[in-house]
């Protein structure tokens, strides 16, 4: 399993600190999405979209986004008895929104701009 991160984003380090404690069996490998040996063994990623956001690699099956969350939660024992809290479509609406929040936040840091409260994904479609 491949967890690809943006190592260069304090957040992204934060949560891949937090998931190294919790994977004590060493499950996860955590590449950089800077890392360009990882866009040759699997070129159907892609760079850019990977640094946007959060990608894991589960048997060659690849998740994106919220879904790397409802996939960890699956994951770990602590965790993984509050993942039936995510089989109905109102739980993935809300953990898509927390994630979706999150991730603005993200790119509000990358963009130091720490209290402007600006939607990242409005500004880049305009």
């Amino acid at each position: 399993m491949i967890l690809l991160y943006d190592n260069e984003c304090q957040l992204c380090n934060r949560f891949k600190k937090a998931l190294e404690v919790l994977d004590v069996k060493n499950q996860i490998k955590f590449v950089s999405v800077y890392d360009q040996a990882i866009y040759l063994q699997n070129p159907e990623l892609k760079q850019e979209e990977c640094e946007e956001v959060i990608h894991l690699i589960i048997d060659e099956k690849i998740y994106k986004g919220s879904e790397v969350i409802t996939e960890l939660v699956k994951l770990f024992p602590g965790v993984k008895k509050f993942s039936w809290l995510l089989d109905n479509n109102a739980a993935q609406t809300a953990l898509d929104s927390f994630y979706n929040r999150i991730n603005d936040m993200r790119g509000m840091q990358k963009r130091n701009c720490y209290t402007c409260g600006s939607n990242s994904k409005v500004r880049r479609r305009r």
